[in-house]
């Protein structure tokens, strides 16, 4: 049997309710909906996926879906990202003119374009964490110039329409309990993580997760993943409960989380600025490029963290 976004979400409700009364509510569907979906699903897979409580509608998951509630936990929220990313590619163009995935630069883009732009309409930002998506609209020119980033080894390749150039290469640092035995050091070796839990971001088109387990890999070590988190927010909340997790240089620091800087340049990734090589701001990307790159430097000087390691 194949697994579909609606037995996903329906696993997803019920597991984080612990009800099939209040999972058939957030659903919007009513409760023998929900029980019956759920007995269906069980039947074709061969496995229960929830125990039912002393009230007919509490239930506690199986080990079985304790795996797969870890498994939507990470998978889901990348198909429901995909389907919004597609539904923003349908969306009329005058929307969406400069946008890319998450760095110290992005916030800057649209004010940086409109400076080299003075009387044309106001930039409007597209984020997103899909990187060929943010081309893809590059390609298509629904976005006029964008952001991205790759890593060694796993670079962005440029369709034949579009150029990159680098805006920064980024350095990494590690996240830890202020307490943990390492925070002690000012640089810390990727080797000297091999036991620790790691929190990592979703998969995504970037190819960090193949990264960074070559990374380690070449350490000596195979990483342990015990968490992928959809935000910043709660990564630092796995940090401070014990994991290791990881910032680009401009960190902004959090009470009780160390960040320190990985020898070696390990994990460090590059940004790199996207245009078409046909559209009108080809003739200012370089200037761009240039007010991107200070940028970077001014978010990096700004962080109360990385502006330690540049002094």
């Amino acid at each position: 049997m194949e697994l579909d976004v609606h037995h996903l979400k329906l696993v997803r409700a019920i597991g984080e309710t612990g009800s099939l009364s209040e999972a058939a509510v957030r659903l919007g569907i009513s409760q023998p909906a929900v029980s019956g979906s759920l007995k269906r699903l069980e039947n074709a897979l061969g496995q229960r996926l929830f125990d039912r409580g002393s009230s007919t509608a509490s239930v506690m998951p199986t080990p079985t879906g304790e795996l797969l509630l870890d498994r939507i936990s990470a998978v889901l929220p990348m198909m429901e990202g995909l389907a919004r990313d597609i539904e923003v590619r349908t969306s009329p163009s005058e929307f969406v003119r400069v946008g890319g995935v998450c760095s110290p630069v992005l916030c800057h883009l649209p004010a940086i374009v409109d400076s080299h732009r003075p009387h044309g309409p106001a930039a409007s930002l597209f984020d997103s964490e899909c990187r060929d998506l943010v081309v893809e609209m590059v390609v298509q020119r629904r976005l006029e110039v964008g952001v991205v980033k790759d890593y060694p080894g796993f670079e962005a390749v440029a369709p034949a329409s579009v150029d990159f150039a680098v805006v920064a290469h980024d350095r990494t640092l590690v996240l830890l309990r202020e307490d943990h035995p390492l925070a002690r050091h000012k640089v810390i070796g990727l080797e000297q993580l091999a036991d620790e839990p790691w929190v990592l971001p979703p998969p995504d088109s970037s190819r960090f997760h193949e990264y960074f387990h070559r990374s380690c890999r070449r350490k000596g070590f195979t990483p342990r993943v015990q968490y992928v988190s959809e935000s910043f927010g709660m990564t630092v909340a796995a940090v401070r409960n014990g994991a290791v997790g990881l910032s680009q240089a401009a960190c902004e620091g959090h009470q009780q989380v160390a960040a320190r800087l990985l020898a070696d340049d390990a994990l460090s990734r590059r940004f790199l600025l996207v245009w078409h090589r046909e559209s009108e701001f080809a003739r200012v990307a370089r200037d761009v490029l240039v007010d991107a790159a200070l940028a970077y430097r001014i978010e990096c000087e700004a962080s109360p963290v990385y502006s330690r390691y540049l002094a």
